[in-house]
């Protein structure tokens, strides 16, 4: 089979591993999820590489981190991801350090 010469050669697109939500059910790209790893004793957020058993929760969306959404998936464990979720993502403040007053 021979390539038209009207049509421009492409390059062969790279796959893009797709994973789904496990709070809203929502299928995107592996990247934009955060992985809840499942560990000795339970589940955990754990950041970098992991291997083994684990579920994705959207990394972007505050609603998919409820407890109540996360219930079905991690059972007893849904308020201490839905904890561990929040705080990942709070901002983290500098802390505030008093200046010397000038006389």
């Amino acid at each position: 089979m021979t390539v038209p010469a009207s049509l421009p050669p492409t390059a062969p697109s790279r796959h893009v591993p797709e994973r789904s939500c496990v709070a809203c059910r929502a299928k995107r790209p592996q990247g934009e999820f955060v992985r809840v790893t499942r560990v000795e004793g339970g589940w955990r957020v754990l950041p970098g590489q992991r291997t083994g058993r684990g579920a994705y929760v959207c990394a972007d969306s505050p609603a998919c981190w409820a407890e109540k959404r996360l219930r079905r998936a991690f059972r007893e464990g849904a308020p201490a991801i839905s904890a561990a979720l929040h705080a990942r993502q709070a901002p983290s403040v500098p802390p505030i350090t008093p200046t010397p007053d000038q006389p």
